[in-house]
């Protein structure tokens, strides 16, 4: 690996843009990660299409690098990010570019998304989200390959503090307005429980707290 210091790749959520983690990149620059977001049109194409784009995006990195093989990939992710980071984690190039990888998910819809299967049949949800509406079905979701072994995970979910009633009533249990705790579980790992930070869905990707324990854990500290 090349000087440059870790590659961290930063993947945000539905109805977002890469400009939107451009302060995170920065706060994580500043502690001496190489951090790059990752752009995709959330509204097209389907998850493991975006996965393929994001290993377009780290070959062309590696390159740029003179870099071959990475033993460690960072990878930080915020919302359907996460689900765009396991297709990818599914592939064999992802195999072919890193050794291992160290994934941070904040609010994941691990589990799918009980709001989108709840607005699924509402055909504005559908013009507003595109094929994002489907891709984020809790049942699209469970065919999902989950984390390889090679990856280390770390689950950060938003919510209330009580842990009783999240930000949204109709949401089942802690919440963020969006995606509840019990949601960003991976079901393959049921051992590992997510951290809960009392924030609203959208401010995670930008709390300074958040930020901390993201690289901390991406040092292997």
């Amino acid at each position: 690996m090349s000087r440059a210091g870790l590659p961290v790749v930063l993947i945000h959520g539905a109805l977002r843009s890469r400009a939107g983690l451009l302060p995170t990149a920065l706060a994580l620059r500043r502690r001496g990660f190489d951090a790059r977001p990752f752009g995709y049109a959330t509204r097209r194409a389907t998850l493991e299409q975006h996965g393929e784009r994001l290993a377009d995006f780290v070959a062309e990195w590696q390159r740029a690098r003179g870099d071959e093989r990475w033993p460690v990939l960072g990878v930080m992710t915020h919302s359907m990010g996460g689900l765009v980071a396991r297709a990818y984690l599914a592939s064999a190039r992802a195999g072919a570019q890193s050794e291992a990888q160290r994934v941070v998910m904040l609010a994941p819809p691990n589990q799918g998304a009980f709001v989108a299967a709840q607005m699924h049949g509402w055909r504005p949800f559908h013009w507003m989200y595109g094929r994002a509406a489907d891709e984020l079905q809790p049942g699209r979701v469970a065919a999902l390959a989950e984390p390889p072994d090679s990856a280390s995970v770390l689950l950060i979910a938003g919510g209330r503090p009580s842990g009783e009633r999240g930000y949204v009533a109709q949401i089942p249990g802690n919440n963020d307005g969006l995606v509840a705790v019990e949601e960003t579980r991976l079901r393959s790992r049921p051992q590992l429980d997510p951290v809960l930070i009392a924030s609203a869905h959208s401010w995670l990707q930008w709390r300074p707290d958040v930020i901390r324990r993201a690289a901390a854990f991406l040092r292997d500290e």
